[in-house]
């Protein structure tokens, strides 16, 4: 471990860090901060495409698709028509329109947080990034 901003003194236990931070913290942080960004983003910039694929286009539902299967079971549930406000409505809505900026935030958010978890990425020694 390389201290960062102090030098060791003599008999100074090199696993206690005395509250200052190390390479190894600063490595812990910028891998889960760095990597749940990285992530997130990329989740972001993919939405459109998995929307795309499962039917939800600019131009309305595809025909055949697993969103105009979706809507039949929707119409199907509630008596014929689309909730408005529902999952297929929304969703359809994010297929014309795009992402709002609260529901790309929501996405980073969770993605991030989701990578952040099954990374963990820091060992004992560091600081309170576990």
């Amino acid at each position: 471990m390389t201290r960062i901003g102090a030098e060791l003194e003599s008999g100074d236990d090199e696993s206690t860090n005395n509250g200052e931070w190390t390479s190894d913290d600063i490595w812990c942080l910028t891998k889960t901060v760095g990597g749940a960004a990285i992530f997130g983003t990329g989740a972001v910039a993919l939405a459109p495409v998995a929307l795309g694929a499962a039917g939800f286009t600019g131009a309305g539902i595809a025909v055949g698709s697993f969103a105009a299967k979706a809507m039949a079971a929707s119409a199907v549930t509630n008596g014929g028509g689309v909730i408005a406000g529902g999952v297929v409505a929304t969703l359809q809505s994010a297929g014309v329109l795009g992402l709002g900026v609260c529901t790309k935030a929501v996405i980073v958010a969770t993605v991030g947080g989701i990578y952040s978890c099954f990374v963990g990425g820091c060992s004992a020694d560091d600081i309170d990034c576990q």
